[in-house]
């Protein structure tokens, strides 16, 4: 397969990709910017470390400064097993909780129901595999929040509350820079009902934390990729005078192997997962990376970065290793697969999800029966 029939678009998720996103839809060039305030007692340098920018991120941080409450939110799709970009998220809500901060991890059940048409019983299944993957890396539902869409229907009241300030073009704005990707490989339909349903069950994860939680400021917590998400919920909040702030930092996206944009639950052969053992992950570093030079271009680079316990001067050191390439940096690749071995243990493979019995729609309704109505 030619390398553009997995990037028809040219797409690369690089400092260019974020100018580009600044231009196109109207930012002003200080909305997008690299952190440049503390939160708490975390520093400027931490958060820049862990986050590529954010946006409107200033009020948080006061609110948080003042003690008022507040909370930082962020999911992911189950649409398949973790790959290191969810990872990288998750790992990151991790370490926001061990800093002292309440935050929100929801499991998008619903989301990948209907926007990646996967069946119902597999994404329930497959949320318990996530709950406890998410347990082993350290996230605590004790001290923050762990949830899917579908136990939580008091949410899909908020979505539906909101809709009537929604249009069918708001919508359509936010289309996915990968949609002809998705699409040409039949992981995704576009801007159809079943995807609009989503994104506003998304939108309404975090709405409700400031409507209804009564959260005086609310962060974000996503990859660049997915800013249309929030900007569609900072028009909820403007044009129904909601009573709360709303801001969000953003992560660097990781390349995707064999030429894909990004990493991909929806893609095989875009990324490594955790059903990859350590030869696998050794492989795929080694010998389906390409000849990079650039540490910019570099997917297993990327990944240390993103994904790792790696103190800035030791990512220093990796980037020159990269930069320069030979056996040593063939090695840092090496005990960087035998440290991924250890983190996709925690996986827990052995869950039924494989027998998960296919549910029919009447199954669901009985199912939801005695978890509450709208």
């Amino acid at each position: 397969m030619e390398l553009a029939d997995n990037n028809p678009t040219g797409l690369v998720f690089d400092d260019e990709y974020y100018k580009e996103v600044i231009d196109r839809y109207g930012y002003n060039a200080f909305d997008f910017k690299p952190i440049d305030f503390d939160i708490s007692h975390l520093n400027k340098e931490a958060l820049n470390q862990r986050w590529l920018c954010h946006y409107d991120g200033e009020p948080f941080s006061q609110a948080v400064k003042n003690n008022e409450k507040t909370i930082i939110t962020t999911g992911v799709g189950l649409s398949g097993a973790p790959h290191m970009g969810t990872i990288s998220q998750m790992m990151r809500a991790v370490f926001l909780q061990e800093q002292g901060f309440k935050v929100q991890f929801v499991l998008g059940d619903l989301d990948s129901y209907n926007a990646r048409s996967q069946e119902y019983s597999v994404v329930r299944a497959r949320s318990e595999q996530y709950r406890e993957f998410l347990a082993g890396l350290g996230f605590s539902d004790k001290l923050g929040i762990l949830r899917t869409q579908d136990d939580h229907p008091e949410v899909c009241r908020t979505a539906y509350l909101i809709s009537r300030c929604l249009s069918d073009q708001d919508f359509l704005n936010a289309e996915e820079d990968l949609s002809e990707l998705y699409q040409k490989r039949g992981a995704y339909p576009g801007i159809k009902y079943p995807v609009k349903q989503a994104i506003n069950l998304m939108v309404a994860d975090f709405i409700h934390l400031g409507c209804v939680e009564k959260n005086k400021s609310v962060m974000v917590m996503l990859g660049l990729e997915e800013h249309l998400y929030v900007r569609i919920a900072k028009d909820v909040i403007e044009r129904m005078n909601m009573p709360f702030h709303l801001g969000a930092m953003y992560s660097k996206i990781i390349k995707g192997f064999a030429g894909f944009p990004k990493m991909s639950k929806s893609i095989p052969g875009s990324s490594i997962n955790v059903n990859m053992n350590v030869d696998q992950i050794r492989y795929k570093l080694q010998y389906e990376e390409g000849a990079y030079s650039k540490p910019e271009e570099s997917v297993a680079y990327q990944m240390m970065c993103a994904v790792s316990n790696y103190s800035p001067r030791d990512l220093n050191i990796l980037r020159e290793k990269c930069a320069v390439g030979g056996r040593y940096w063939a090695k840092a690749k090496d005990e960087y697969a035998e440290y991924l071995g250890d983190i996709f243990a925690k996986w827990p493979k052995d869950k039924t999800l494989d027998k998960a019995r296919i549910l029919t729609p009447l199954d669901m309704f009985k199912r939801s029966k005695g978890r509450g109505s709208l």
